[in-house]
């Protein structure tokens, strides 16, 4: 397994983009199983998010994602940032909860559970932000239609705890 795969990839996206970042996240996904379901650049000075799917699955019709978003320039902590995103969340989708896993200064792990609701099934996520130099990023990983298994939730904590941020050409970790 190519342990690079995934940065790599994610910076050979953005090669072609408008905004190129100089942060990114790396992390040790095996690509073996998973393919690209949805890209976004949104824009110059505002970052992207890209999400990959099980190898045979769509980003309509999917039961795991894997998803790395970068929101360059954001100001907010992370802590500001994904407690107004739960407090909306909340307000749009009666019934979802919010588990903190770790938190520190620079970064943030928690548990998401969505119900069904706005046309979409229910989905439990395990997600960790980051503050980057340069925005917000933020790492997770979801299952559609069910709750995580407390396997599936320590699998992907040791996996999102392993990612960190890399900054520049020469991919030098930041956080």
């Amino acid at each position: 397994m190519n342990k690079k795969w995934l940065c790599l990839s994610l910076i050979a996206v953005l090669s072609g983009c408008i905004s190129t970042p100089m942060e990114a996240v790396h992390t040790d996904l095996d690509p073996s199983i998973w393919t690209i379901g949805f890209q976004k650049d949104f824009g110059t000075g505002k970052g992207y998010i890209r999400e990959w799917v099980k190898k045979g699955d769509n980003i309509n019709s999917w039961s795991q994602l894997f998803s790395i978003e970068f929101l360059e320039n954001e100001k907010k902590t992370i802590h500001q940032y994904s407690d107004d995103f739960v407090e909306n969340r909340k307000k749009q989708c009666d019934g979802t909860t919010v588990e903190i896993i770790k938190e520190t200064e620079f970064s943030r792990t928690y548990i998401l559970v969505f119900p069904p609701c706005a046309g979409h099934d229910a989905q439990s996520e395990i997600t960790r932000m980051f503050q980057g130099n340069d925005g917000l990023h933020r790492v997770s990983y979801a299952e559609k239609g069910k709750k995580l298994s407390l396997d599936t939730i320590n699998k992907w904590n040791r996996e999102l705890k392993a990612a960190y941020i890399i900054k520049g050409p020469n991919q030098t970790p930041i956080r």
